[in-house]
């Protein structure tokens, strides 16, 4: 009997051994995942601001066209200055949005439009390769 008791204990040891294992690797991805989370989350953030900034942007060339419609006088170098600062944030929004599309783990399927991890080579849905 004692036999069979060391036995099972040895297969409990090592199905833990396993289990520990495996509860390893879960708890690295999920803190892999989180990472890209807060990484992904600060540069919408940024996007935000900038978008913020564009609006504010839009506004101040809005009275400088309202202005002259008018018939007061607008410095062309005030206006050229302003567009050239919309066309700086909205070039700085497009890296932004390249940087979160390569940070994210997924690619979506050109078959079915499914979500499928990076590593895939094929879609998990339609089985269309990637």
């Amino acid at each position: 009997m004692e036999q069979k008791v060391k036995e099972v204990l040895e297969k409990v040891k090592v199905t833990a051994s396993i289990a520990a294992g495996a509860a390893g690797k879960a708890a690295e991805a999920a803190g892999r995942k989180a990472g890209e989370v807060v990484e992904i989350t600060k540069l919408n953030l940024q996007i935000f601001d900038l978008n913020t900034e564009i609006e504010v942007l839009y506004k101040e060339i809005g009275k400088l066209v309202y202005n002259t419609h008018i018939g007061e006088e607008v410095l062309a170098e005030e206006l050229d200055e302003k567009l050239a600062l919309l066309d700086e944030k909205r070039a700085m929004i497009a890296s932004i949005k390249e940087k979160v599309a390569e940070r994210k783990t997924v690619n979506k399927c050109p078959n079915c439009g499914k979500d499928c991890d990076k590593d895939d080579s094929f879609c998990r849905t339609c089985g269309a390769q990637l």
